[in-house]
């Protein structure tokens, strides 16, 4: 080999070596925004329940808690149906359905809010949900505690899912910390962003902690919008991200946050 290609594979190894060792210090500036918007959050589903929305206003303040919207008038309207959502006095910003209902596939539902004088809306149709793939876990050598290993797929071309993790040792444990949840999310479409995103901390417990995991069937228009909001949280920090953007949403109006419909399946298995 001549020199001067040892020579350069000795400078290329001494430039990634600075590189990864060099950790550069950000000062996020939030610049303030128009802010005092509607903000919704609101997954109707297949179950027979009281249904819930969530409304709050945005806010600057990084971390902060969100205002409550409570002076709204807010229902669901399908076919020549309506039901109306009343305000939780425990609970501000919270808001119930009068009475117990499930969505139905191949039916549009229509949310409507009442503001502050202003009209808001949104339409979403029930989604597909496929099985729950085997929940399996990984075990600690060193601590005999385990670790819930890669159950749900980041990608799939034929499904989009919303995995919501909830694990609890409180019976075989009486440590003060005793419970934790997980989102996983499985997406039709991929980035370099979502393969190389920054590194989790893993979650232990001890064999016998109760898992349960129920997983929500997404429609594309929201799976578009929590594929953009894991992009700006979980997996940014990554070496590939991008500049922030703002969400997308399917509220009418200038307002923000998604109504979504999905189905829904749950499990609940003992850790082994």
């Amino acid at each position: 080999m001549a020199p001067t290609q040892n020579y350069s594979r000795y400078w290329l190894l001494l430039g990634l070596l600075i590189l990864s060792a060099c950790e550069e210090v950000t000062e996020w500036e939030l610049t303030p925004g128009d802010n005092g918007q509607l903000v919704v959050e609101a997954i109707l589903t297949d179950e027979r329940k009281f249904q819930e929305i969530r409304l709050s206003r945005s806010y600057d303040e990084l971390n902060g808690n969100a205002p409550p919207i409570t002076n709204a008038v807010v229902s669901v309207r399908v076919a020549n149906q309506s039901v109306d959502f009343l305000p939780d006095p425990a609970d501000p910003g919270h808001y119930i359905s009068e009475r117990e209902f499930m969505v139905i596939r191949d039916l549009d539902f229509h949310l409507e809010i009442e503001w502050e004088g202003q009209s808001y809306s949104a339409v979403s149709r029930l989604s597909n949900v496929v099985p729950i793939p085997a929940i399996s876990f990984i075990a600690d050598p060193d601590t005999n505690l385990l670790s819930l290993a890669e159950f749900a797929p980041l990608y799939n071309p034929n499904q989009q899912a919303m995995y919501e993790v909830d694990i609890d040792w409180s019976q075989p444990n009486n440590d003060s910390l005793t419970q934790a949840k997980l989102f996983l999310y499985t997406f039709s479409t991929i980035d370099v962003s979502e393969l190389v995103r920054p590194e989790r901390e893993a979650v232990y417990f001890p064999p016998g902690s109760i898992v349960r995991v129920r997983k929500y069937g997404l429609n594309d228009d929201y799976a578009d919008y929590l594929r953009a909001l894991v992009l700006e949280t979980q997996w940014r920090g990554g070496p590939f991200y991008s500049d922030a953007t703002s969400l997308p949403t399917n509220i009418s109006n200038g307002g923000l946050g998604f109504f979504s419909t999905c189905a829904v399946l749950e499990r609940e298995v003992i850790a082994r």
